[in-house]
């Protein structure tokens, strides 16, 4: 009785081992030279962003990077400065990362300095094509007051649909 309960058992879960063994498809977003204004409480900056983002979901295992570079223009001394940072999964700079097909979205914190400033980030793929319209908002106290809170927006300059040229 005990032999033939353990086959039964043993053909039942090679039956249904399948099901629960099944790998979703690899997730794959990559985006780079994207274009952004700073807009500070409705405010255009002095201040542009270029974001490249990676962002991965292969057998469950998820992660993503982005490398920014901030490009300030100083007008009045007819100067140009860049400031680059880096975010990732792996240095825990990017939190609450979900991929989905069409969509990559995550809490980041770009400057290292400042982990009080977070960002949000949400990349949308444009009809399944390497185009993406990235949206990145933040909600941070004001350095001044720590009373008021400033809205930060990265609006993406240009076209909204830029090609991965990576």
């Amino acid at each position: 009785m005990k032999i033939i309960l353990s086959r039964s058992l043993l053909l039942l879960f090679i039956l249904t081992f399948p099901v629960f063994a099944q790998t979703r498809e690899p997730v794959y977003h990559s985006a780079h030279s994207i274009l952004f204004e700073i807009i500070e409480d409705g405010v255009i900056s002095n201040k542009h962003v270029s974001l490249d983002l990676d962002a991965n979901d292969v057998n469950g295992t998820i992660w993503a990077e982005c490398r920014i570079t901030i490009i300030t223009t100083n007008n009045n001394e007819k100067q140009i400065e860049t400031n680059n940072y880096y975010t990732s999964t792996e240095q825990s700079t990017i939190r609450n990362l979900v991929i989905d097909p069409d969509k990559v979205s995550f809490d980041m914190i770009p400057y290292p300095l400042a982990p009080d400033r977070p960002l949000k980030l949400v990349a949308t793929r444009i009809d399944k094509t390497p185009l993406y319209n990235v949206q990145v908002v933040g909600l941070w106290p004001d350095l001044l007051t720590n009373k008021k809170s400033i809205q930060i927006e990265w609006n993406q300059s240009g076209s909204k649909k830029r090609r991965d040229q990576g």
